[in-house]
């Protein structure tokens, strides 16, 4: 602070405008530990009217006059000696900064924010604090003209004054890593708001019909088919959200059945009043609003990071499925053994036409573990298909003109077609096995 002691520039600054025991005690915030603004505050101005007063009494009159121009600026502190040398009392000017009333607008928004807080459930919070821009600029300009360089803004106090409150007097945490809620003050106009976080759930569904959509797929005329979203709908009566998203580990076509091991997903359940609930009658609600089409298993909560582990692992998590295959003019066992050594081939596949309308015109890599097929009846055989995340199993088996290769029926050497696909399995990723409580 150059070349003047912390006591010497809270006087200088209190020889410019008169500040409350908190407003100035913010421009020191950064010194010393355990004490609040207000401490600090009070303590300086303690220290500063102990300072005139052993001036004036060792004589010092400027002393004496500078200390009667002050003494409103700093306040109560000063009215006792104010009286004792002036023989009146003291008229103390109003904080240039909050007009005083910061200490009571911090104890107002802690029971406020409390009381709406209680109101969604939220047990972990932070506080996010709106101060009109003119007040932040004066309190900067301040600190550069006093060269202060320990100061914290007005927003800064109120956040962390109003947080701690709430978590030592309410037992509510304050959590900047996974917060519930963050609850958003306005100084000084007491409005306040709740901004309500995700709720995430993780999980696996089932689809035990076809020509049911992952998402939602809307049309003038409505839902173009029953989706696995509109059967999540009825998780947001329960739990009083706005909106479900739907975060899976990849998707299968809308005329494939999802059975076996279920697909990982999670599901994110926007602004919901309940954050505490109860999974099973969640899990019962979904398979009773879609008529037992869709089943889920809810495992536990999770985090907004565990949907970017999902996202980005779908490429690699293997896969296996069973495909009904008809290939032109029936299969022998030399076929089937045919078949099978496509067995740890790498596909190239280039975007089926079929998906075009919304994926890049590209080749792509994909790892072919396992084939392994009989035969059924006539033309039909039965194959098990393990693969890795992200091949287009359809494309697989009839070659889409060349665009895959290899293919069942560039192997064949006649046209095999998919008539039914059904997912067994899809693998998770490993660290999101343990459900987060």
């Amino acid at each position: 602070m150059s070349d003047i002691n912390v006591v010497g520039k809270a006087l200088e600054i209190l020889k410019a405008r008169p500040l409350c025991d908190r407003c100035l005690g913010r421009f020191f915030a950064g010194l010393g530990r355990g004490w609040s603004n207000l401490e600090r505050g009070a303590a300086l101005k303690k220290v500063i009217v102990m300072g005139y007063h052993e001036r004036i009494r060792e004589g010092d009159e400027g002393a004496l006059r500078e200390f009667g121009e002050v003494a409103g600026s700093i306040g109560v502190h000063a009215s006792g000696l104010y009286r004792l040398l002036f023989g009146g009392e003291l008229e103390v000017r109003g904080c240039s900064l909050c007009g005083g009333k910061l200490d009571g607008f911090i104890e107002e928004a802690v029971v406020r924010g409390f009381k709406l807080l209680s109101l969604y459930g939220v047990s972990r919070f932070v506080v996010g604090v709106r101060v009109p821009r003119g007040l932040l600029e004066l309190e900067e300009s301040i600190a550069l003209q006093h060269g202060l360089r320990y100061w914290e803004s007005i927003r800064g106090e109120v956040r962390r004054e109003v947080g701690k409150a709430i978590e030592s007097r309410f037992g509510l945490k304050v959590d900047f890593e996974d917060p519930e809620a963050m609850l958003v003050v306005s100084y000084p106009d007491f409005s306040m708001e709740v901004v309500i976080a995700s709720l995430f759930i993780r999980g696996r569904y089932w689809k035990v019909g076809r020509m049911i959509s992952q998402a939602y797929w809307p049309t003038v005329g409505g839902a173009r088919y029953y989706s696995i979203e509109q059967a999540l709908y009825s998780i947001l009566e329960v739990l009083g959200g706005e909106s479900i998203v739907l975060h899976a580990s990849g998707r299968e076509d809308v005329d494939a059945r999802m059975l076996g091991s279920g697909r990982p997903v999670i599901v994110e359940v926007k602004a919901p009043r309940v954050r505490r609930p109860d999974l099973g009658l969640l899990e019962r609600v979904v398979r009773e609003s879609s008529g037992g089409l869709v089943i889920v298993k809810l495992e536990g909560l999770a985090r907004r990071k565990d949907v970017k582990a999902y996202k980005e692992e779908v490429a690699v998590r293997s896969k296996i499925y069973r495909a009904l295959v008809a290939v032109d003019g029936g299969v022998s066992l030399e076929d089937l053994r045919l078949l099978e050594l496509l067995n740890g081939v790498t596909v190239l596949q280039r975007t089926p036409r079929r998906v075009l309308r919304r994926r890049r015109d590209i080749i792509r890599s994909r790892k072919l573990y396992q084939v392994k097929c009989r035969p059924i009846a006539g033309p039909l055989i039965e194959c098990l298909i393990k693969t890795s995340g992200g091949l287009y199993v359809k494309e697989l088996i009839n070659g889409d003109d060349g665009r895959t290769k290899p293919s069942f029926t560039e192997v064949l050497g006649r046209r095999a077609e998919c008539l039914e696909l059904d997912v067994l399995h899809v693998e998770e990723h490993p660290a999101l096995s343990t459900p987060t409580q």
